[in-house]
Order: structure tokens, then sequence, then C-alpha cells
């Protein structure tokens, strides 16, 4: 297809957020230059939820839609959802997913400017196909995201976040922490057990006694915490913890869940969507990483305030066609996670604590 000019007079700016919380943020720098190319324009950004709820606190995106995408929402629904745009009159469309089906809904949605990567067979719903990027396992998300604008002329594109969650909103889950036996003077640890697939997730019970590491060695409270679906197996790695230094939060609103983070020192998580909704939020991380790798999900946080265990091995970041490209371990894990220990991970913990023990609340 020739090449068009990149639009001008663009009144109206739809963006189609990845369907992840990881990718979500690593798609907002690429909005927030959207915002500098475009500073008169209204930008909409369609988002599939949970992402929404922190989203509406970014003071470069106008408005928030939340993509339907509950049990019940078919075909159908989502054309109909699509038409429904129409009313916004979007004069350009940036497509961040790789899907054919959010190429055709943003066709139905009137945009007469489509942009995106010709992936799944999409380009001839774009009006202007990008070519696929083949070292897309080799680059950070927030430069593949980035990619899909430079056609336009933006070329600045910085890993940096605005501030969306108040000091007031912090001090109030502060106080809330208080009240149920978690002082400001505490050394408070969250903790993220979960990830998007078990593979990609470390060892339970390896969680569990690292929870028992830090309440014994750091006097630490554990804070616990990941999606409603999760809480059986934030139930299991409580079980290796007094009662009284773990606490329980599932399913939270993002907004609380940001505010919580705030006031803890640092988060230890897998690679996860958490764990760089921590980072852009300016929490410190300890991530772990097995079939994924920092060169492409780096959280985009300063780097004295991450850790990142990884053994670095040459297959990562794999197509996660998990045992198919490699063996499980006896634990059905892959072994680039099957072999970090306890200890490894203790001492990243112990490492960044000392970095920012300066800092209040991490």
């Amino acid at each position: 297809m020739q090449e068009q000019a990149p639009p001008k007079n663009v009144k109206h700016l739809l963006v189609w957020m990845p369907n992840w919380i990881g990718d979500v943020v690593f798609a907002l720098p690429t909005v927030q230059a959207l915002r500098k190319h475009y500073p008169e324009a209204r930008i909409t950004a369609l988002v599939r939820p949970p992402s929404n709820e922190f989203l509406v606190n970014h003071p470069d995106i106008d408005c928030v839609i939340p993509f339907p995408h509950q049990p019940g929402s078919g075909t159908f629904s989502q054309i109909r959802f699509a038409f429904g745009l129409r009313k916004y009159h979007f004069d350009l469309a940036v497509l961040f997913p790789n899907s054919i089906r959010s190429a055709w809904l943003a066709l139905l949605s009137g945009a007469p400017r489509r942009i995106g990567y010709e992936t799944d067979g999409r380009n001839f719903l774009l009006t202007d196909p990008l070519p696929v990027v083949k070292e897309s396992r080799s680059i950070h998300g927030t430069d593949y995201y980035a990619g899909i604008v430079k056609p336009f002329g933006v070329d600045e594109v910085t890993r940096t976040f605005p501030e969306l969650i108040t000091r007031e909103a912090v001090r109030q889950q502060g106080e809330l922490l208080e009240r149920m036996g978690m002082g400001s003077d505490d050394c408070l640890i969250a903790v993220s057990p979960g990830a998007s697939k078990p593979e990609k997730s470390w060892h339970t019970e390896r969680f569990g006694i690292l929870c028992q590491k830090l309440i014994k060695e750091k006097n630490a409270k554990i804070l616990l915490m990941g999606s409603r679906g999760e809480r059986p197996l934030l139930e299991k790695v409580s079980r290796f913890c007094p009662k009284e230094k773990v606490f329980i939060f599932a399913g939270l609103n993002l907004q609380l869940v940001a505010g919580i983070l705030k006031n803890c020192r640092l988060l230890v998580a897998n690679d996860s969507g958490l764990m760089n909704f921590a980072a852009m939020i300016d929490t410190p991380v300890v991530g772990l990483f097995g079939p994924g790798h920092p060169k492409t999900t780096d959280p985009l946080i300063a780097k004295e305030r991450k850790e990142l265990v990884t053994l670095n091995f040459d297959c990562s970041p794999c197509r996660h066609k998990f045992f198919k490209d490699c063996k499980p371990s006896p634990h059905k894990k892959p072994f680039c996670l099957e072999d970090i220990s306890v200890t490894q991970v203790a001492y990243a913990v112990e490492a960044l604590l000392e970095r920012t023990s300066h800092l209040r609340g991490g």
C-alpha cells in the first residue's frame, strides 16, 4: 500500500490500548508522546478492564472507554459497541493490539485513518499498515509500541510517567493499613505470586518460604496482592506465615492497589502486570524473570529502584510454547524459573531494601 502523509488536523484521536496491564504501561509513553504531537486533540483511550481504573487519572487522556469483554459479550455485542463509537467522530485510530479483531472493530468505529502493525493478516483493514517488527522478541515493549507512531513524525518517546495517584490518596490508604495493624514504621513488603500463566510463576512454596524469611529476618509484614481469581493462591502463600504478619488483598480497584503499594517498601513479583504497574507508580520492585526477559519487559523505573532476578537463559524471552520448545522440570516449571532459589530472591530483596532505606514508603 502506498505510504500516506501523516495526518495534521487531528481533533479526536482514539488509542486502542493493549489487553494486559503491563503492556498498557509500556504503551503509555507513546500516548504521552502523541499528546505532545497533537496538543489540541482530544485523546480517548479504549481499554480492557481493569486498566481503565488507573488510566482515568492520566492527564494526557481525556476520556477512557472500557472495552466489553465480560462473559456473554460475544461478537455481535462487540460489533454494536464498535458502531456506537461512531458518535465520537474519531479522526485517527492508533492500534496497539496486534489482533485482527481490533482492526475490524476500529474500521467499524468509523475512524478514517487506522494505523497498526500488519500482523494477523489484517493489513487490508488498516489505512496505514506497518511492517511486522521481526526483532520483537529482542526489543523492549515500549520501543515496540513507539514504532507504531514513528511514521507520523512522533519520535520522542520518554519512559517516564506523571503522578497518577495523589498524596492524599496514599495517606488515606496508609491510615487504612494502620487500622488493619500495619504501622507507618513497619517494614511493609508487598508480594504478588501470580502471573498470566502458571509456567511464568515461581513456585508457590518458595514465595511462602521467602515470606517466612522476611518476617523472621526483617520483622516484615507481608501484603499478598493479586486478582480476585488469585485469592486461593494468596491463601496458600499465607499459610506459611504467622497470621498477624500477613494480609491478603485480592481483587481491589487499581486505584486502591496503587495507594497500598505506595505505602510499601517494595513489591516482590513475577514478570507480570502488577510488577510493571508498581514500577509505573515508582514503588521499588524485585522482579523474577524466567520465560520472559528484562530486554523486552524491564520495569520502567530507575535502575537503583529495582532488582531483577534472572538466570539469563539463552532461550529467554521464549515464545511461551511451554514444554514444546523446552523440557519441564519435575515440578512442571521451565528450568529458567525452577532454578531460581529462595536465597537469590532474598538477596535481591536485601539489596533493594538497603538501597532505598532512606526513602519512606519505598
